[in-house]
């Protein structure tokens, strides 16, 4: 039993996570009776059961909890070798997964990253657009451009420009409507926000503006979307000042409201000193992006 195939532990490690034969054969990309004979075939070696069948699921049993564990950490072992074995050429070649929210990743990436294709051709790059946080640890990216500070003690980060953001509507929406001069005309406006996102809700309280759900008129978790409504002239809303001056039709209103800018950050793993196209890709973004990060924007 000394000698356990690593593909089986790996294999019981995501079955445990997903709860399921299914969930863990798409996160392998697998099939279910290939994952289903690994969870046999290990249960035999280990003499143990290791899961408990229902109508709900696998439920681990209290030997399978005690191994869980030890697998996951096997797991992150094997994600670490594999950083490092991929990183040690010095020759610019291989993937690198980039991560980015809706703005970021349409506007403000596509140049550079063409720029950097030119350079290295021999770099494939893949970019995921995503709201969310990509882990890094996890390899759901490689480098990603996170707007708030990272915490983590394994990571690499570079601080760049704060991204200022303001209040706008089209200028076809301000020919309709009087111009707002106070927050309490805002709130009688036609707002563009979020849906099931409170991150702007939450972020206003704190300064003492008491926006809920129900002022928006006009509602969505996509970042594209709400900016696109802006630009059709269907209400006010918030955005990049930046980005949003690319666009002359869009006019900023009510500036003595200071909403607070947003911090930006290009993130990677600590790993990344072993990796040179990682290295090379992070430095090169971290300067085109350092001074104004619109300057290039692809709009």
């Amino acid at each position: 039993m000394n000698n356990i195939d690593w593909a089986l532990i790996r294999s019981f490690s995501i079955v445990a996570r997903t709860g399921s034969l299914s969930g863990a054969a798409r996160e392998l990309g697998g099939s279910q009776p290939t994952l289903s004979r690994d969870i046999h075939n290990l249960e035999v070696q280990t003499g143990l059961n290791l899961f408990r069948r229902t109508t709900r699921g696998l439920i681990l049993t209290d030997s399978g909890h005690a191994l869980v564990t030890a697998a996951s950490a096997m797991g992150e072992s094997a994600e670490l070798f594999s950083r490092l074995a991929s990183g040690l050429s010095e020759e610019l070649s291989g993937d690198v997964r980039v991560s980015a929210n809706e703005i970021v990743g349409v506007y403000l990436l596509p140049n550079a990253i063409a720029a950097f294709k030119k350079l290295h051709p021999n770099v494939n790059i893949e970019i995921v657009i995503s709201n969310l946080s990509s882990s890094l640890s996890k390899r759901d990216a490689d480098i990603a451009l996170r707007m708030f500070r990272p915490t983590q003690p394994d990571l690499v980060a570079r601080r760049l420009p704060d991204l200022e953001i303001g209040l706008f509507a089209h200028t076809d929406y301000l020919r309709e409507h009087d111009e707002p001069t106070t927050i309490e005309e805002v709130l009688s406006c036609t707002l563009i926000g979020f849906d099931e996102n409170r991150d702007f809700i939450n972020n206003a309280s704190e300064l003492g503006y008491a926006f809920t759900r129900n002022h928006f008129g006009l509602r969505s978790d996509h970042l594209l979307a709400q900016l696109q409504l802006l630009r059709a002239g269907a209400g006010i809303g918030a955005t990049h000042v930046g980005l949003a001056q690319h666009w002359p039709e869009l006019v900023r209103i009510l500036q003595v409201i200071s909403l607070p800018p947003i911090e930006f950050w290009c993130v990677t793993h600590s790993d990344v000193q072993y990796n040179s196209r990682i290295r090379e890709l992070m430095s090169f973004l971290s300067e085109w992006l350092d001074n104004d990060p619109y300057a290039r924007a692809l709009v």
